[in-house]
């Protein structure tokens, strides 16, 4: 394992960015299924 590696993981420890990318993909979810009904109930 290079040093670099270590800070890298280091830094990561907490997950902060995971944690981003989690929240990023669960507000884009919600956009598209607010799209998706909205685009259903215009076909009935």
């Amino acid at each position: 394992m290079t040093k670099q590696m270590k800070t890298v993981y280091r830094y990561d420890a907490r997950g902060s960015g995971f944690k981003k990318a989690a929240m990023f993909l669960i507000i884009l979810s919600a956009l598209l299924a607010v799209f998706g009904v909205y685009w259903v109930l215009t076909f009935i």
